[in-house]
């Protein structure tokens, strides 16, 4: 019946959906953050993989229009102390700007840092290098055919545990505190639901 081939068409999908989200997962690690790695702001350049596999840092992506990412920081700033217990690296990735207006922004270099504290935590990791922009057009375009266009306007996170599995994505508000759960979880291997890989979190 036309109920039970959509039903196998809609599995089909899903599945497709589901493997190209696991291809992802491995270029994550090849794209380049530019960590803090001491208390005067010195930074290094590392791929994403490495600092999974070396520093054993879990990765929250955030990614979405500027007011989204500010919203996402802050809430993550309340949440920080959390961050520096569980290991967590927050790499926020702005859409809607072009390479002029990302170069215009303040960057932290000379005299004084004129970004808001949000901006500035240790915890923040900037992404930088080729194959950003590619990677979250391709989270978003996945995202939105599951939850619409407002994940364009709302933004998304991807969750990503430090064996470079991605242990959850979602649209919207990002529940921080559920978050660092999920990761303490995933690392002291205590039993929980298993997340589903597609989107199933935030208001």
């Amino acid at each position: 019946t036309a109920v039970v081939e959509a039903k196998v068409e809609k599995k089909k999908a899903n599945k497709k959906i589901t493997a190209s989200m696991r291809e992802r997962e491995q270029l994550l690690k090849e794209l380049n953050v530019d960590v803090k790695v001491s208390q005067d702001g010195g930074t290094r350049v590392a791929p994403l993989g490495v600092m999974q596999e070396n520093a054993k840092q879990h990765v929250i992506l955030v990614a979405g229009p500027g007011r989204a990412i500010r919203d996402a920081l802050r809430g993550a700033q309340l949440n920080k102390v959390n961050f520096a217990m569980t290991n967590i690296l927050v790499v926020p990735y702005e859409t809607g700007i072009n390479v002029a207006e990302k170069a215009a922004k303040p960057d932290g270099g000379g005299f004084g840092d004129s970004r808001p504290s949000y901006e500035t935590q240790p915890y923040v990791a900037e992404p930088v290098g080729e194959g950003w922009e590619k990677f979250v057009k391709a989270e978003m375009d996945t995202a939105a055919e599951q939850a619409g266009d407002k994940v364009f306007e709302e933004g998304i996170a991807l969750v990503v545990a430090n064996d470079g599995k991605v242990l959850r994505r979602g649209v919207g508000k990002v529940p921080w505190r559920q978050m660092v759960d999920e990761l303490e979880e995933a690392v002291t291997g205590e039993e929980k639901e298993k997340a589903n890989p597609l989107l199933d979190f935030i208001e």
